[in-house]
């Protein structure tokens, strides 16, 4: 069924009008990174002079802004087609040009690093506009190698992890599923065959996820390869580089305690019995025992079909009503092609927002295929590419978050539009909205707890002695039953579903950040909600604040405290007083 997104397709005209203005650009950059290596090599004679410091990391700001711009259209390129000859090409070759920039470059964060506390206060009050940048290089003082062998790293990668990484992404968006829908045979990408799990028809539904995991396990021995090889890559760097575990080193870059992340996921774990008594009441709901390929199951005989018109219509309002100022940011998106929303045979799965450099606009994609799924999907993007625009004040070695924080605008657009949905509804959608909603809630919290306990359980085994597809699938399957424990019946494909999550392949540890960013989230909502003074105002300056400071900094506004259990306990309370309670008021 036409949506009125195939022809929604962005323009990355606006990035580069053609390759060769690309490669003559690229050129020129490893120029300049060389002659930045050569001129700033000693760094010790450097950082006795205040002014010549702070030159040297303007220079190396604007290295690192055209780096972004021409990595961005590259990435962007790739991802509209994983198969094309012309972007397979594009992208090795600026494999190439990257190894060779941040070979010349990385001498400077490892003597930023390595930077005595003595010069560090002495050339901090010159520096003020780039401190946490050099607060946060600085973290990794007892991790880094020497130059020599930081290059090696960077070398090494490119046909190692991030070869097997490309090698992944590519291999499975050219995965094609043949099904008979409407009477008629028809052959769907994986975005679009994902979106049939949501189908009213339970046998549907059962096939897809059948059909879906069977695909995988089909190239068992290709993904076992892959998986093994890019998580003791991993777990090796982490070891070399002494930390004390590998997720350690994710939380370092993530600018969060291992204790903070230990006691988020303990908290979330022992919630999972709040998903357990949710899927009893789904399942009294639907008036049968569920499977886990019901878990997405739309919940009555309501099935809410969006036109791309009608979706933009609602994220605008939704983002308009908080603050004008958002509404316009999200209207530049629509208006000026920022967004690929079009079904493509070999395009990335998925949906991401991609914002490299605050010289660059960012762009979103997602494949919309009509269900409200896509329209809160829409509205988590905008989120992110909002975020971006707001932080573009910030120089580009301080506009990226730390993951934990990164989720943090599009989560809470999601809930602008949660209650959007809440408002305008009729009612006989309103309870199939909230289970819709609850669901996505467990997905970004439990489930993405399910994968970070199973990410660290993987690893474990990988790197003592390795693991098969079939020990791994095992592992996935222990903590499915810890998540929804007796609520449903275990379809035996879904075991196999560890396989297909890109997040394990492409940024190992990266999951728990949507369980920090979601209840994190839920706190700033609450905080909205009950009227917290000058909120809007707190809230836009953490947004534009981007990271020129650490998590728990930017949170001091808002009176939160990431060391305790009550603060991560409280996202829950909030979803079961208003979420869960209010379904069980329906089935009494």
């Amino acid at each position: 069924m036409e949506t009125g997104a195939e022809k929604v397709l962005w323009n990355l005209g606006d990035i580069y009008s053609s390759q060769e203005k690309l490669k003559r650009d690229a050129e020129e950059l490893l120029q300049k990174s060389s002659e930045f290596h050569q001129r700033y090599s000693n760094t010790d004679q450097i950082f006795r002079d205040p002014n010549s410091t702070l030159v040297s990391i303007e220079t190396l700001s604007d290295l690192y802004n055209r780096f972004g711009k021409m990595s961005e259209y590259v990435q962007l390129k790739f991802s509209e087609n994983t198969i094309s000859d012309e972007s397979k090409k594009i992208m090795a070759w600026f494999e190439n040009v990257e190894k060779e920039f941040q070979s010349n470059l990385i001498f400077f964060s490892i003597a930023i690093s390595k930077m005595p506390d003595d010069i560090f206060e002495r050339l901090i009050p010159s520096l003020e506009k780039y401190r946490h940048f050099i607060e946060s290089s600085r973290r990794f003082k007892d991790h880094v190698f020497s130059e020599k062998e930081e290059q090696i790293v960077v070398y090494k990668n490119t046909t190692g992890s991030d070869a097997f990484v490309k090698f992944y992404t590519q291999f499975v968006s050219t995965y094609k599923f043949r099904v008979k829908m409407d009477g008629k045979m028809q052959t769907l990408n994986s975005s679009q065959f994902r979106a049939l799990r949501m189908h009213p028809d339970p046998k549907v539904r059962e096939m897809t996820s059948s059909k879906l995991f069977k695909r995988y396990k089909k190239n068992a021995l290709e993904i076992e390869n892959v998986y093994n090889a890019v998580a003791k890559d991993y777990d090796n760097e982490a070891f070399l580089r002494g930390y004390t575990t590998p997720n350690s080193m994710r939380n370092l870059d993530n600018e969060v305690s291992d204790s903070v992340v230990d006691t988020l996921i303990d908290v979330t774990t022992k919630n999972n019995s709040l998903v357990n008594r949710y899927y009893k009441v789904k399942s009294k709901l639907m008036g049968t025992k569920l499977k886990l390929s019901d878990i997405y199951a739309p919940v009555g005989n309501v099935q809410k079909f969006f036109q791309w018109k009608e979706a933009k219509e609602i994220v605008r309002k939704a983002f308009y009503n908080f603050d004008e100022a958002f509404g316009k940011i999200v209207d530049d998106f629509f208006n000026k092609n920022w967004i690929h929303a079009a079904a493509m045979p070999a395009k990335e799965g998925g949906a991401f927002c991609s914002y490299s450099t605050p010289t660059i606009h960012p762009y979103v994609l997602l494949t919309f295929t009509g269900q409200i799924k896509d329209v809160m999907t829409l509205g988590h993007e905008l989120g992110h590419g909002l975020h971006a625009v707001l932080s573009s004040k910030q120089n580009i070695l301080q506009y990226h978050t730390p993951l934990t924080m990164a989720e943090t605008s599009s989560t809470f657009a999601e809930m602008l539009l949660m209650d959007h949905f809440l408002e305008t509804l009729p009612k006989k959608e309103v309870v199939p909205f909230i289970a819709s909603k609850l669901e996505d809630l467990f997905a970004t919290m439990n489930r993405q707890n399910m994968f970070t306990r199973f990410e660290r359980r993987a690893h474990e085994k990988i790197f003592k002695a390795g693991a098969t597809f079939d020990e791994l699938s095992d592992i996935y399957d222990e903590e499915l039953h810890i998540m929804f424990g007796d609520a449903v019946e275990y379809n035996p494909e879904f075991k196999w579903e560890w396989s297909s999550v890109p997040h394990f392949f492409h940024t190992p540890f990266y999951c728990y950040a949507y369980d920090f960013a979601q209840l994190l989230v839920i706190s700033l909502y609450a905080k909205y909600k009950e009227g917290m003074p000058d909120f809007k105002k707190r809230y836009i300056e953490l947004l534009s604040a981007g990271g020129s400071d650490n998590p728990e900094k930017l949170l001091e506004p808002f009176g939160i405290k990431l060391s305790d259990p009550n603060f991560w306990q409280a996202g829950f309370d909030y979803i079961e007083g208003n979420l869960v309670k209010r379904l069980e008021y329906k089935i009494k």
